[in-house]
């Protein structure tokens, strides 16, 4: 069932359907409620194989309501009519007058009425986000994208950044931009040596369904997408599968264009088959015409009755075509969106590409992770005239990788599943508001890249919706004061109070604001949420930041056999309850201490086993110098197990020294020792001072 039969499907029932994501099994949840029937037992099996027979929730009710009765019930009378009938399915528009026409686009400016907002107003709806224009971007896009997923394969989301061939530069002067465009610099972006575009395409989705005019009434059970993208302002979604509300959002595409100029080619399901829609929108300045003022805001389609409509049909699809460089293969639905003359702020095409594969690492990473069934969500690709540039692996990636591993313990808690593994021990802690369990905040450390710039290393919590799981903002916190380790941490809502964060977050989607909620819980529930976060964060990283001994200590783990080093980040340990680190390394003084300041990793050919080697420092103590051990252990939930099992880790020593004892060091040295353990245990690292002017 795709995502918008079944959203057409939960509206007779939205009062019975439970804070959360739109699923098959949470719709039939709410329909049994409706019919008085606890969604359990033999009445939850009978349901769940009657639907699957036929796909129709009114059947599964009927066949739930004849549980342990020979007899044939009907649904009970106060049951509304719709809750009996199909999902309503997009009407085909009917191809008819105007709308048969493959001739060039109707220009339809809007004129000012009661109510019109001109087009400079529609481009600051979204407020001062607080991330830049090209995150912004891709995040909008990208939520869309996931809102329409049909849930039966990823969301294939691409971002092409393309030079403009010279045909489609004249279909796009003679067929698509008509008229005199006042008040936009079209006709200038069209006139470049060279003109470029962003195309943005989603596969895997339902399209833009729904009516196409949003002046007539819409039909029962209907989506709006068409209309609430193309021509309403601030339109909000009352699905609960969202990251989000949009409306607002969709303003960015304008904002990217240098000429405020857009084309959407799109291809819905109707009750009639799969329906190509092609329309071209911009904003730009308030103008005069013919005695008239008008709003800044254009369509380009057909002129209906006077008003603007989509091309629809065979004659979109050629267009489309004519104009776009990814076409719908076979009934594939989905849309494309052509941004004109986007502004990135990077000089040429690999550097906008360059900017948009961080803004995608820094806000999608979550889809690029595999989910419990081992399907990426979303397939997202970033090319240069279609050909392919690489975005790293968010799991291999110096930063990254530590957020990957808490959003997986996060994951895991929430699901009641087995500990997802992890690299470095993950922390999984529970924020509460009273006795109510808000959501789940995991945290861990981990090495930092020593290629890496101070400024460039993870110290953040990042906020995210439990559904979508699209990255809200981050949290900064202080840096971890333990040499050569970085920490992260990622904060989900339980999956019931969705909806409330949702409601608290601004058009951008880019911040949660309590203080925007008008019920005194919600408001309640978000702003401790947000305070217990940032305080259970201070309290992790205290241990680190205070801690001044003799010892230094650090964790470290096995990696898995994809990793060519633990610097780039993976997987290992299952997330346990964090044991109380040992002290770190303090300030130059007088007295010796040894620190672990650095570690590398290595593949050593043996399959499931890595070689670790890791830095020591002396500071401190008397000029002639001090006595320094090492000692490596098999960490368990407990302590620290200090009989190795060579079966599990083979001690290596010191390099260069042939030794794995202790060894004399002078202030200010370094020295490395390696070892090699298997990826299926954790293995702590400690080193101290047992001579000179240290302890021991």
């Amino acid at each position: 069932m795709s995502a918008e039969e079944l959203m057409a499907a939960v509206e007779p029932v939205r009062r019975h359907h439970r804070p959360g994501e739109v699923t098959v099994n949470t719709v039939l949840a709410a329909y049994l409620r409706a019919a008085d029937l606890r969604p359990q037992g033999r009445t939850w099996e009978v349901a769940v194989e009657a639907f699957r027979a036929r796909g129709d929730f009114a059947w599964a009710v009927e066949a739930a309501l004849k549980t342990g009765d020979e007899g044939h019930l009907r649904p009970p009378k106060s049951w509304p009519d719709s809750m009996l009938s199909r999902p309503t399915l997009t009407q085909a528009t009917p191809l008819v007058g105007e709308r048969l026409s493959a001739g060039p686009l109707d220009w339809h400016p809007q004129r000012f009425e009661p109510g019109a907002i001109q087009g400079a107003g529609a481009k600051k709806l979204l407020g001062t986000p607080h991330v830049s224009m090209e995150e912004l971007l891709v995040r909008e896009t990208a939520q869309n994208s996931w809102d329409a997923r049909t849930g039966d394969r990823p969301v294939e989301f691409v971002l092409n950044l393309r030079n403009l061939a010279p045909e489609v530069v004249s279909v796009l002067r003679r067929s698509v931009f008509t008229g005199s465009a006042s008040g936009t610099r079209i006709g200038e972006a069209l006139a470049a040596p060279q003109p470029r575009a962003i195309e943005i395409s989603d596969r895997g989705t339902v399209g833009l369904g729904g009516p196409v005019r949003n002046d007539q009434a819409i039909p029962p059970g209907s989506v709006t997408h068409f209309i609430d993208l193309i021509f309403n302002i601030g339109a909000t979604k009352s699905d609960m599968t969202s990251g989000g509300t949009y409306g607002f959002g969709k303003s960015v595409a304008y904002m990217v264009s240098e000429v405020g100029a857009i084309i959407v080619w799109s291809r819905c399901r109707t009750d009639r088959g799969p329906e190509d829609r092609l329309i071209a929108s911009a904003i730009g300045d308030v103008f005069e015409m013919s005695g008239s003022r008008y709003t800044g805001r254009h369509w380009w389609g057909r002129d209906v009755g006077g008003r603007p409509e989509p091309l629809v049909g065979p004659v979109a699809a050629q267009m489309g075509r004519n104009i776009f460089a990814k076409p719908f293969v076979g009934d594939e639905l989905g849309t494309s969106i052509l941004i004109l003359a986007p502004e990135l702020g990077a000089p040429g095409p690999d550097d906008d590409a360059a900017v948009l594969t961080e803004a995608v690492l820094a806000n999608l990473w979550p889809k690029l992770l595999a989910d419990d069934t081992g399907m990426v969500p979303m397939d997202i690709r970033i090319q240069i005239d279609g050909v392919d540039r690489p975005i790293p692996d968010p799991a291999e990636h110096p930063v990254l990788s530590g957020a990957v591993g808490c959003l997986r313990a996060v994951r895991s808690v929430q699901a009641g599943a087995e500990p997802f593994p992890t690299l470095f021990p993950v922390e999984v802690r529970e924020i509460r508001r009273y006795n109510e369990v808000l959501g789940h905040l995991a945290l861990t450390k981990y090495p930092v890249d020593p290629k890496a710039a101070e400024e460039e290393h993870g110290r953040d919590v990042t906020l995210m919706r439990s559904g979508a799981e699209l990255v809200v903002r981050r949290l900064r916190r202080a840096a971890l004061g333990e040499p050569g380790f970085q920490w992260a941490g990622v904060f989900k809502p339980v999956p019931a109070l969705d909806p409330v964060f949702a409601r608290s977050e601004p058009p951008a989607h880019d911040d949660w604001s309590p203080a925007s909620l008008q019920d005194k819980k919600q408001r309640s529930q978000v702003k401790l949420a947000l305070q217990r976060v940032q305080e259970e964060a201070d309290r992790f990283l205290e241990p680190h930041l205070s801690a001044r001994s003799a010892n230094a200590s650090a964790s470290a783990a096995g990696v898995g056999d994809r990793l060519a080093g633990l610097m780039a980040g993976s997987s290992g340990s299952a997330p346990t309850k964090a044991r109380s680190p040992g002290p770190t390394g303090g300030s130059r003084s007088a007295r010796a201490t040894a620190q672990l300041v650095g570690s590398a990793w290595a593949e050593i050919g043996r399959p499931g086993w890595t070689r670790t080697l890791v830095t020591v420092r002396l500071v401190g103590g008397p000029p002639a110098g001090s006595s320094v051990d090492l000692q490596i252990g098999i960490g368990t939930d407990g302590g620290t197990e200090r009989s190795l099992d060579p079966h599990y880790v083979q001690d290596g020593g010191w390099v260069g020294l042939d030794t794995n004892g202790p060894i004399h060091m002078a202030p200010g040295e370094r020295r490395d020792y390696f070892f090699d353990s298997s990826d299926d245990v954790a293995v702590d690292v400690h080193a101290r001072v047992v001579g000179g002017n240290g302890a021991s």
